[in-house]
């Protein structure tokens, strides 16, 4: 039997005797105790515990070795090495996802039995081991996503902001599971979605299989640019567009015509967003970019084309019939949808400003100052001083004309992106 070879290192490196030995007597001494506390049997107490380590380590253990799995090859300088191997991208992303953190498995499976042996009751229980099983394979894959976002990044000395996400998604998934677990009540069909009643339970246990899915498929992507297999940007495109389809599922179908673009557009922006921050930007890919056009070779044209026109030139086409449906207005903000356009070209603009400068590992960090000034300090002062002029023009969403609206934004984006030009010309 032939099994992945990065698989087996993986287990050669982590499945040690001693945590093969110690992980059930540590576990053991602890539910040893419980069942003590619930006075000789295995009753509430022993029940959380198990449902509690289950959640710590699964979420907590468990991200911190799918993160050393590779950030931990790049300190110790074997990446390299990995990456000339005959390895296909999926073999190596199981491999590594799968072989270190089946020793976190290991434990979780001893805390899943006990807590099917102390579990009051057992009407949720299936619910709660579905949840439960997905919901840390899913921590687990983001773990491993986000990673290879650092590595590809160069920032290798991340761990600890990866794994204090894995906590706080620890937090999260405790919150609605524990209570699930302890219900006993049938939970009535409230939630609707395209007009199909579903229980809280069904939706929850389905959007976290959705997002475990595209982050297996988002991690096979990533481990295949690791490996440099050259793709298409398709994939990306059909995650906004699941995206974009599953959300508005949950819009009320009386309001669904008003804010359905609405949303489809701020799934949009965001993405266009979360892609510049996390995708690896480097001068000669543009340079790459414009000789493949000037070439009209198009397929290699696609497969230099950064993830954030994508998205960028999907919100210009949900921007069009934005246009027309009249959306309602956030407080004092009005919904020019070029506008946005134009604020979020300045925004990605800023942030390709630094990352093409002498220390791109500071873009992040210069592009969150200057957000918050334009944003937020510049736009107080000015309106501290009474000068809403000013104020228009940092703030544009706030004018009632959205020609002028437009034109601010449009004199500072084409100054921003001037500005990255000539850098970008003196980089390449």
């Amino acid at each position: 039997m032939n099994l992945n070879p990065e698989f087996q290192r993986q287990l050669q490196l982590e499945f040690s005797q001693a945590r093969l030995i110690g992980v059930p007597l540590i576990l053991g001494v602890i539910f040893a105790l419980t069942y003590i506390i619930d006075d000789y049997q295995f009753a509430s107490v022993t029940t959380r515990s198990a449902l509690g380590l289950f959640l710590l380590m699964v979420s907590f253990w468990g991200a911190r070795q799918a993160v050393d799995s590779v950030l931990e090859e790049q300190r110790s300088h074997t990446w390299d090495t990995q990456r000339l191997s005959a390895l296909n991208p999926w073999t190596m992303m199981i491999g590594k996802l799968l072989g270190s953190t089946l020793v976190v498995w290991y434990g979780g499976v001893i805390c899943l039995i006990i807590y099917a042996i102390s579990a009051p009751n057992a009407t949720n229980f299936i619910w709660v081991c579905s949840y439960a099983i997905t919901s840390g394979l899913l921590v687990q894959n983001l773990s491993l996503l986000l990673s290879l976002c650092a590595l590809r990044k160069g920032q290798i000395n991340s761990n600890s902001i990866i794994i204090g996400l894995a906590i706080l998604a620890a937090f999260t998934i405790g919150s609605f599971i524990i209570p699930l677990s302890e219900s006993s009540q049938e939970i009535q069909p409230n939630v609707n979605w395209y007009g199909v009643n579903a229980t809280v339970q069904f939706v929850s246990l389905m959007s976290v299989i959705f997002a475990l899915f595209w982050c297996v498929v988002g991690n096979y992507r990533l481990m295949a640019q690791e490996l440099r297999i050259r793709t298409l940007p398709w994939v990306w495109l059909s995650f906004a567009l699941f995206l974009i389809l599953y959300i508005g599922g949950f819009i009320p179908a009386e309001k669904f015509g008003d804010y359905f673009y609405t949303v489809a557009f701020s799934i949009c922006l965001t993405l266009s967003y979360f892609a510049v921050f996390t995708e690896h930007h480097e001068p000669m890919r543009i340079k790459r970019l414009f000789t493949y056009i000037a070439a009209k070779n198009w397929w290699r044209s696609a497969e230099e084309l950064p993830l954030w026109c994508v998205t960028f030139v999907l919100a210009i086409l949900v921007a069009i019939p934005l246009s027309f449906t009249h959306p309602a207005d956030i407080e004092e903000l009005h919904i020019y949808p070029l506008t946005i356009l134009l604020l979020l070209l300045r925004d990605i603009g800023i942030f390709l400003f630094f990352n093409y400068g002498k220390n791109p590992q500071r873009a992040f960090s210069l592009t969150l100052l200057s957000l918050i000034l334009l944003y937020g300090v510049f736009p107080s002062i000015f309106t501290a001083t009474k000068l809403k002029g000013m104020v228009v023009l940092f703030l544009p969403l706030i004018s009632d004309s959205m020609v002028l609206s437009i034109f601010c934004m449009g004199l500072q984006s084409a100054l921003i992106w001037y500005l990255l030009y000539k850098r970008w010309l003196e980089s390449v």
